[in-house]
């Protein structure tokens, strides 16, 4: 195995020792949603510059979960879980004495579309506060203020691709978004990129090239079946769009847990609702911002816009 190295970024190859039985997996697999569920409340319009009265556009990006906290969740899953290779690239970012969990894995499938799946930072996770109950927009601000780093869990996030097809290059940010990216491109072939991705920037370019469509008719409720050969997209019994195996975009994502005091529990203490919103206010006054506690302080939209004007930094653009 190749391990390539930048400053928070390692590209691993190969990263498979079976490729065609991880996409066998991954195209057993019925159905997948759209990635639209995962980030579309008002709240996370607020927090990431977004307008929460504008229609939002549903692209053909869907997703299913393989494995969450460590537990496999589809069959076949656990070799994807289990790859050895990932835990070896994740010691080479974080250090030799890191203890690694893999804890997650999620798979993406990506039929072509006009639009770019925009630069972003994954979802950080906290000691006590995570997204099993807490919202996407609050954890990703508490991770840009910088604030709640001692309870922040470090994730190792590596990302496959099995996509032979124009477009949809992966775009990532080692040495920061004022940077230049660095580029993996079609065809992928059996590689790998690892990275703190809470930290680390990432995006998709387009992916079909010139040959892309603008899909109408999906939403949030919309499913992707697989058929023989390809992919269909359906609302209920309604088929939207389909797509071939050969301009599916898949993508594999692994996540796992960094330690570094060998047992799991590296900072004592969990966070609480109200211990992040005291901490938050208490920031806000030093910056001389005055916000009124929040009685909901993860619907109150005063409360929402002011953490993000505080704290929201703009991200990169995939170059064109």
């Amino acid at each position: 195995m190749t391990v390539t190295a930048s400053p928070t970024a390692v590209r691993i190859e190969p990263a498979w020792a079976d490729p065609a039985a991880v996409l066998a997996t991954v195209r057993a697999v019925e159905e997948y949603w759209p990635l639209a569920r995962y980030a579309a409340s008002p709240e996370e319009m607020i927090a990431t510059g977004g307008d929460p009265n504008t229609a939002m556009y549903v692209p053909p990006w869907f997703r299913r979960d393989f494995a969450f906290d460590g537990v496999v969740l589809v069959p076949g899953a656990e070799q994807i879980l289990g790859n050895e290779r990932f835990v070896a690239a994740a010691h080479r970012v974080f250090g030799d004495d890191a203890v690694v969990r893999p804890t997650t894995v999620y798979v993406n499938v990506m039929l072509p579309s006009v639009a770019p799946f925009v630069p972003h930072i994954d979802v950080p996770v906290f000691h006590g506060f995570t997204r099993a109950d807490q919202p996407v927009w609050l954890l990703q601000l508490m991770l840009l203020s910088g604030l709640f780093e001692a309870w922040r869990i470090k994730l190792a996030t590596a990302v496959s691709w099995f996509y032979d097809g124009p477009g949809g290059e992966f775009h990532y940010w080692p040495d920061g978004p004022q940077a230049p990216s660095d580029v993996v491109g079609s065809p992928y072939g059996n590689v790998a990129v690892l990275a703190d991705n809470e930290r680390t920037y990432h995006g998709v370019a387009p992916v079909g090239g010139t040959d892309a469509t603008f899909v109408q008719g999906l939403t949030r409720d919309s499913l992707l079946h697989r058929v023989a050969g390809g992919w269909q997209m359906r609302n209920g019994a309604e088929v939207v769009g389909a797509g071939t195996d050969a301009v599916a975009r898949i993508t594999v994502s692994w996540k796992a847990e960094i330690h570094t005091d060998g047992a799991g529990t590296d900072r004592a203490g969990a966070l609480t609702l109200g211990r992040v919103v005291d901490t938050f206010l208490a920031d806000l006054r030093r910056r001389g911002v005055e916000v009124a506690t929040p009685d909901d302080p993860h619907h109150d939209p005063a409360w929402v816009r002011a953490l993000s004007d505080a704290y929201r930094t703009p991200g990169p653009r995939v170059p064109r």
